[in-house]
């Protein structure tokens, strides 16, 4: 039975034809997925398809899954790297609804237009600081879970992050109430 295999055994199955098996894997892992592109992308419509991507790539490269990780690690940082793709193709402002829709942040911020602001202000970093902060701040991934999923060293992780912040914080900073940028003299 699928449920008494582990994920490696359910890969291998997997690469050895068992349809199934890959069934098996999604099924496990899929709301751990979709909950990272969630707090990745900030709206369910780029999740899903973050989700889906992240799975269909799993799906094509299962046989380079060598074991060296846990599938789990293996699976998020596909997911990683299918949101982070994703939000460098979408690159755009995100529409009202959508920020309305994104209620089950861990760290609502009640003002819809600080919202809207801080969404504009994160799309303006590098993926990797946006990766990094978003992970940390609104995930809520300890600094050593962001290592492991990013492949980088636990020091790049924790400056990132505050390189991160401290161009939010700038960025922020020089725009009026009404969330327009501030005249620069």
């Amino acid at each position: 039975m699928a449920l008494d295999r582990s994920d490696e055994d359910l890969v291998k199955a997997f690469t050895r034809g068992d349809v199934n098996a890959f069934e098996e894997l999604m099924r496990r892992h899929e709301d751990r997925i979709f909950a990272l592109a969630y707090r990745m992308t900030g709206n369910r419509s780029d999740a899903l398809d973050g989700t889906q991507d992240a799975f269909t790539a799993a799906f094509r490269n299962a046989k380079k899954f060598k074991g060296n990780s846990a599938f789990s690690t293996w699976l998020y940082r596909i997911a990683i790297n299918s949101c982070t793709d994703l939000l460098r193709k979408r690159q755009r402002q995100v529409p009202v609804e959508e920020v309305e829709d994104r209620g089950e942040a861990p760290r609502e911020i009640d003002d819809l237009g600080l919202r809207m602001e801080l969404e504009e202000a994160l799309a303006q970093l590098s993926p990797d600081h946006r990766e990094a902060v978003v992970m940390h701040d609104v995930g809520g991934y300890p600094y050593e879970d962001i290592a492991v999923l990013t492949g980088v060293q636990l020091g790049t992780v924790k400056s990132r992050i505050s390189r991160g912040r401290q161009k939010l914080a700038e960025i922020l900073e020089q725009r009026d109430p009404r969330g327009a940028s501030k005249e620069t003299t």
